[in-house]
Parts: structure tokens; C-alpha cells; sequence
């Protein structure tokens, strides 16, 4: 009964020893790909802040009323993220959203500067896809590599650009690579 009840513990212990090194892994790993974002050519995509679903009947751009918008807490998230950047040392970069709402407002959040608005990062369907990954590529191919950049936009339009399925307020970092290609170096999720 005891050297039951001792394997039983040993296992306990075993399990939260598994997921506490799986958990400084993770960190760790998180602080690799913040490090890639101090040095050049790096680009952040960055998939809009959560946004309840609903219909979004014609959303008509600068209308907000139209459109899914971020909730209180895609708001949360979106000044969290800022906050992770400001505690790795980031306190500016060049933001760039489609021309939805919930973009824009998970951009400005950030406050990590002014924020510009690119219809080429505009939430594209299946017809549109080509167009937004050559769009979104080209647009990056005249980022300068000294100059962070953070895209904020879609869930399809980043498949389509990085073929990465990134959750809301997910970020990817990548870089192209000598032929145009975009590479994905890391993502990075905040809670």
C-alpha cells in the first residue's frame, strides 16, 4: 500500500516536473523569437486581436458599425501585446493594418506608434487569396530591414502570405529569404 501510494506521488511529481520544463521551454523559446525582432529583416504578422464572430453583412471601411469588431477582451489582448513588447524593449515600430476596425483598433492598442492603413492586408476570401499573398509579399519586399514592422491583418490573408494559421492577437515573426519567400522564424502568442 505505501510503495503504492509513493509511485503515485513519484508520478505527480514526475508529471509537474514534465510541465514546468515544458513551460520554461516554451519561454524560452518565446524569448529566441523576441530576440529575432532586434535584429534587421525581421517582419511581424500579426493576426488581428480577438473578435466575437457574427455577420458582417458589406462592411463598409471608417463604418465600425458594419463590421465584427474587437471586444473587451480582444481590447485586453491587444494592450497586452504591447506591453510584452515594451518588456522586451521594443517601444516602437511601424504599424500597418488592413482597413477593418478591429485591425486598426488591435494596432493602435499596441502603442507602438502611428498606424497606417493598407487595403493590400484587407480579410480576403477564397476568390482573392492569390492576390493578397503577392500583394502582402511585394508590400514587404519594400519594408527596409532596419525598420520593424508589425502587419496587422487576417487569418487568410497571413495563410495566404506565411502559410501560418496564427489564433487572434497571434503573432508570427518572419523574413523573406533570398529568393522573396517568406519564412516563418517564430510565433509567439500572449496571453
Amino acid at each position: 500500500m505505501l510503495l503504492r501510494r509513493l509511485s503515485v506521488v513519484l508520478v505527480a511529481v514526475g508529471c509537474f516536473a514534465a510541465c514546468l520544463l515544458s513551460s520554461q521551454g516554451a519561454r524560452a523559446q518565446n524569448e529566441d523569437v523576441w530576440a529575432l525582432l532586434k535584429k534587421p529583416g525581421y517582419i511581424i504578422l500579426l493576426r488581428h486581436s480577438y473578435s466575437p464572430d457574427g455577420p458582417e453583412v458589406e462592411p463598409k471601411f471608417g463604418d465600425c458599425s458594419t463590421q465584427r469588431n474587437l471586444d473587451e477582451a480582444g481590447r485586453a489582448q491587444a494592450r497586452r501585446l504591447g506591453d510584452e513588447f515594451r518588456k522586451h524593449s521594443i517601444n516602437s515600430a511601424t504599424l500597418v493594418a488592413s482597413q477593418y476596425c478591429r485591425a486598426i483598433e488591435t494596432a493602435k492598442l499596441t502603442k507602438l506608434g502611428a498606424v497606417r492603413e493598407l487595403p493590400a492586408l484587407n480579410q480576403v476570401y477564397m476568390s482573392g487569396l492569390r492576390d493578397a499573398e503577392q500583394q502582402g509579399k511585394q508590400y514587404m519586399k519594400t519594408i527596409p530591414a532596419n525598420q520593424l514592422t508589425v502587419l496587422v491583418s487576417h487569418i487568410s490573408n497571413i495563410q495566404a502570405i506565411a502559410g501560418v494559421n496564427l489564433a487572434s492577437g497571434e503573432l508570427a515573426v518572419v523574413h523573406l529569404d533570398k529568393s522573396g519567400a517568406v519564412v516563418v522564424d517564430g510565433r509567439i502568442k500572449v496571453d
